[in-house]
């Protein structure tokens, strides 16, 4: 568990039960798409703590919104018309949580340097070749 009791009161000041917290957790593991036993790092299961204390907070008071709400931007009364959130994010995910998983280290960018490929000199004399 990325999170417990104790956490979402001290983070939130929410009291909430294991099972909400065990729903909330599942919400977050499909945004960030990681699943927690995939996770080492010990800075970002610090960050998950406060992520799933911020989803369970939450969930407390807008489970039905999260489980049944259509995302939608905009919602029209001449014809129906409805635009629908593409980032799918709001509103399932808590506000804080969202702001908070930018702070993943598997969301960051990565950068990798590589070596020359053939190991030849910078100036090659394709003639002696």
């Amino acid at each position: 568990m990325f999170s417990t009791e104790n956490s979402v009161k001290e983070y939130t000041g929410y009291d909430v039960t294991l099972p909400l917290i065990k729903r909330a957790q599942a919400v977050i593991e499909i945004f960030i798409g990681v699943d927690e036993i995939d996770i080492e790092d010990p800075s970002d299961l610090l960050l998950l703590d406060k992520i799933t204390s911020y989803q369970a907070a939450y969930m407390l008071e807008n489970e039905d919104i999260v489980f049944k709400q259509a995302a939608v931007t905009s919602q029209g009364q001449t014809d129906a018309a409805i635009s629908f959130d593409v980032r799918m994010s709001a509103p399932f995910i808590a506000p804080l949580a969202v702001m908070a998983c930018r702070g993943l280290t598997f969301n960051r960018s990565k950068s990798f340097k590589t070596g020359k490929i053939f190991q030849l000199p910078a100036r090659v004399d394709w003639k002696k070749l």
